[in-house]
C-alpha cells in the first residue's frame, strides 16, 4: 500500500467510526426507525393507492375517500384524545402505562357508541344517494374502533421510544389492506365499494387483533382506572387532534360535495400523492416528539431553543420532496391512467405542503410541549372552520387547481399563526429579563 493511500483511507475510516457513532445516538436512531417506517408505509400505500384508484375509478375513489376521511376525523372523538395523553404521561414517567391503558380503553368503550351514529348520519347526508348504508357503516366501524385500536398501540410504543416495534404496528396495518386488496381484485368480475368494503373490514379487524396482542405481550395489562384529573387535558388532545384531521381530510368531502364525486377522486388522489411523499418529514416529526416534552422540562426557552434547531432539518427534508413532485408531477397519469388526467395540477398546487406540514408541525410541537395547548388549539379550530368556505371558494373560482391553491393558502395561515404566537410569547419575556 502506497504512503499517499493511507491517509485516505485514515480519513474513510474515521467518517465511518464518526457515521457509526451517530447511528447509535437515540434521536438519530429513532430518526432512521421512524423513516424505515414510513418508508414501507410510503411503498405500501401506494401500491394500495395505484390499485384502488385503478378498481375502483375516480368516482368509486372519491366515495370511498369520503367516508374514510369523515370516520378519520370522528375518531378522534372516539377516545377523547386518551391515546395521546398516554403518550404524553408516560414518555415522563413509564410506570405509569398499565393505567393509562386502561384508562383509554374505558373512553373509547364510553365514546364510540354515541360516535357512530352521528357519524353514519353525517355520511349519508353527504353520500347517501350514491351508497348503501351498509357499505358506510363498515368501512365507517373499522376506522372508528379497529384503526382505533392500531394508533392507540402505535401510540403506546411510541411512549417508550420503541420506534421498531411501531412499525410492526404500522407496517402490518397498511400491508393487510394491500394484500387483501389484491386478493379482492384478482377475483372474477369488477370489484366495487360494496365488495371492497367487506374486504377492508377484515383487513382492519385482523391488524387491531394483532396489535392488542403485541402491546399485552410486550408493555403489560391495562388497569382499568378512569384519570379523572386528566379528562381536562385529554379533552384540549382530542380538540386538537380533531382539528388536525379536519385540516388534513376536511378538503376532501368539500371538493366531493362541489365538484362531484369524479373530481374529488382526481383531487383526493393527488393529495394522497402530497402525503406520501411527505414520509420523510413526518418521520424526522416522530422522532422529535417524545423529545419536546423532555426539553420544557428546562422551560420555555430551552425547548423554543430545541424547536428553531430542528427548522433547518425540517427544510433540509422538505425541498427535495418538492422538486421531486414538481418534475414528476406530469407523469401521474401514465401510472394513474387517463381519468386521473387532472390530478397533476392538484400536485404541482401542493408540492411545498410537506414543507409547511414540518415547519408547523415543529411549532406545534413547542407549543404543546410548554403547555400552550389552548393556543395549538385555537389555531388549528380557527384554520379548520376557515377551510371548507375557503376551499368551496377555491373550487367555485378554479375548479381543481382553484381548490388546492386555496388548500395551500390555509395551510400557510395555520405554519405563520403557530409561529406568530411562539415568537410573540418570547417577546415580553424578553423584555421583562432585559428590564430586571
Amino acid at each position: 500500500m502506497s504512503k499517499n493511500s493511507r491517509p485516505a483511507l485514515d480519513k474513510l475510516k474515521a467518517l465511518y467510526d464518526r457515521l457509526l457513532g451517530l447511528s447509535r445516538l437515540p434521536l438519530v436512531a429513532n430518526t432512521i426507525s421512524y423513516t424505515i417506517n414510513f418508508g414501507l408505509q410510503l411503498v405500501i400505500q401506494l401500491a394500495f393507492f395505484l390499485f384502488i384508484s385503478r378498481a375502483l375509478g375516480p368516482e368509486g375513489y372519491g366515495l370511498f375517500v369520503t367516508i374514510t376521511s369523515v370516520s378519520i376525523m370522528a375518531g378522534f372523538v372516539v377516545g377523547l384524545g386518551s391515546e395521546y395523553l398516554l403518550l404524553q404521561r408516560v414518555a415522563v414517567e413509564p410506570q405509569s402505562f398499565g393505567k393509562y391503558l386502561g384508562h383509554s380503553l374505558i373512553m373509547m368503550g364510553l365514546t364510540f357508541p354515541l360516535v357512530l351514529p352521528v357519524t353514519l348520519a353525517l355520511l349519508y347526508s353527504l353520500i347517501g344517494d350514491s351508497v348503501p348504508l351498509s357499505t358506510i357503516a363498515i368501512i365507517s366501524l373499522t376506522d372508528l374502533l379497529f384503526t382505533k385500536l392500531v394508533i392507540l398501540g402505535a401510540q403506546s410504543y411510541m411512549a417508550f421510544d420503541q420506534a421498531r416495534k411501531q412499525i410492526v404496528i404500522n407496517i402490518l396495518a397498511a400491508a393487510l389492506k394491500l394484500a387483501f386488496l389484491l386478493v379482492a381484485t384478482m377475483l372474477p368480475g369488477t370489484l366495487t365499494l360494496d365488495e371492497w368494503a367487506w374486504w377492508f373490514f377484515v383487513a382492519g379487524l385482523l391488524s387491531a387483533v394483532v396489535a392488542c396482542w403485541l402491546i399485552l405481550r410486550d408493555l403489560g395489562r391495562p388497569v382499568f382506572t378512569l384519570i379523572r384529573n386528566d379528562l381536562k387535558l385529554s379533552m384540549l388532545y382530542c380538540i386538537e387532534f380533531f382539528s388536525i384531521g379536519g385540516m388534513r381530510d376536511l378538503d376532501k368531502p368539500v371538493v366531493v360535495h362541489n365538484l362531484g364525486a369524479d373530481a374529488g377522486g382526481q383531487y383526493a388522489a393527488g393529495f394522497r400523492i402530497i402525503d406520501a411523499a411527505s414520509a420523510p418529514v413526518r418521520a424526522f416529526l416522530y422522532a422529535t416528539y417524545t423529545r419536546h416534552f423532555r426539553q420544557a422540562q428546562g422551560g420555555q426557552a430551552s425547548s423554543l431553543a430545541f424547536g428553531v434547531k430542528l427548522l433547518p432539518v425540517t427544510v433540509f427534508l422538505a425541498l427535495p420532496v418538492a422538486a421531486f413532485l414538481l418534475l414528476t408531477a406530469g407523469f401521474i397519469p401514465l401510472v394513474l391512467g387517463e381519468d386521473f388526467a387532472e390530478t397533476p395540477i392538484v400536485v404541482v398546487c401542493l408540492a411545498f405542503y410537506p414543507l409547511l406540514m414540518g415547519l408547523s408541525g415543529v411549532g406545534a410541537d413547542v407549543l404543546r410541549a410548554t403547555g400552550r395547548q389552548r393556543v395549538r388549539m385555537a389555531l388549528l379550530i380557527g384554520t379548520s372552520l376557515l377551510l371548507i368556505p375557503v376551499v368551496t371558494l377555491g373550487t367555485m373560482v378554479g375548479g381543481l387547481a382553484g381548490a388546492a391553491l386555496f388548500r395551500f393558502a390555509v395551510q400557510i395561515a395555520l405554519t405563520i399563526g403557530t409561529w406568530f404566537f411562539i415568537l410573540w410569547a418570547k417577546a415580553p419575556a424578553a423584555a421583562d429579563k432585559a428590564g430586571r
